[in-house]
């Protein structure tokens, strides 16, 4: 009996630490348009679409990111989606992004409407 509840324990545990950074705060999705990447400061600043889950409306902000690396994923003047959580000082930080590509409204007229194709 002692060596199940001892099991249980553990699992427990182990499952929580797999949880953990979800703890910390509520993940809300959101997407957007960069505007800027400032790597020296590690943000990003964003124009976003309204974030339901927060009561945010539509805004242009800089968000910190998780890990630096994130920003060489991404391009000033794409769309991308991503992910925020509220760390323990209150900051909004993108725990992940995505890159969409280009967005619409931002190419030249003349681009829109060409095609490319590799050979």
């Amino acid at each position: 009996m002692k060596h199940i509840l001892i099991s249980v324990a553990a699992a427990m545990i182990c499952l929580f630490a797999l949880n953990a950074p979800l703890v910390a705060g509520d993940q809300h999705q959101a997407e957007g348009v960069v505007k800027k990447i400032n790597t020296d400061d590690k943000k990003i600043t964003i124009s976003h679409g309204p974030i339901k889950s927060m009561g945010m409306d539509g805004m242009t902000m800089d968000f910190a990111v998780y890990d630096p690396a994130m920003l060489d994923e991404v391009q000033e003047g794409h769309k991308i989606s991503f992910v925020l959580e509220e760390d323990k000082s209150g900051n909004l930080v993108i725990m992940e992004l995505e890159d969409k590509g280009m967005a619409k409204g931002d190419m030249a007229s003349g681009e829109e409407h060409s095609h490319h194709h590799d050979h």
